[in-house]
């Protein structure tokens, strides 16, 4: 996928968060549909936290190159970065703690604005790569492994709406609830 699709893919993804999370009425947001389920409001920091470091790599490739060096592969495709992330997912906690919210005390609009904004850094900064430099740097997954910046592109724009969907579920008990409609 080139780095326009792939751009085009991420804001399309997190356009479809933002929107969707926003239809959540304030009451409802922050409430757990189960004790052992994210709220809409944890979903929407989550992303921005495991967004955030990807901003500031992006805007620093020297310390890519520094810490993971140059890529010696072709970078995997969508579907191959995604059966792998699908593979270890079931480990979660390995990184739980990296990217899971906590004391939260933003309101609603604020959780959405924050994401936004890390969501639109990120795509200003993948815009000022190129082609060759996407497969050529790389960062660590705390699960995967060594991704090109490519395939860590992909992962981000899957995980986007693997928690959009969670989002969308958890909108169905409260409209029925008689707390809000689309």
């Amino acid at each position: 996928m080139t780095q326009k699709k792939i751009m085009e893919k991420l804001h399309t993804a997190f356009t479809e968060v933002e929107q969707t999370a926003n239809l959540v009425p304030e009451t409802y947001y922050f409430k757990r549909p189960l004790a052992d389920k994210w709220s809409v409001a944890e979903n929407v920091e989550h992303l921005f936290l495991a967004v955030k470091p990807l901003v500031g790599l992006f805007g620093k490739p020297e310390i890519m190159l520094a810490n993971w060096g140059k890529s010696n592969r072709p970078s995997g495709s969508y579907d191959q970065v995604v059966a792998t992330y699908l593979e270890k997912v079931g480990n979660v906690g390995v990184n739980a703690f990296i990217t899971s919210p906590d004391n939260m005390t933003d309101s609603k609009q604020e959780l959405i604005e924050n994401l936004k904004a890390i969501n639109n850094k990120l795509l200003v900064r993948v815009s000022l790569f190129t082609e060759q430099e996407l497969d050529m740097y790389q960062v660590p997954h705390p699960l995967i492994g060594l991704l090109t910046c490519r395939e860590f592109l992909y992962f981000t724009h899957y995980h986007t709406l693997r928690h959009c969907e969670t989002i969308k579920k958890s909108l169905i008990p409260a409209f029925r609830q008689g707390e809000g409609g689309v």
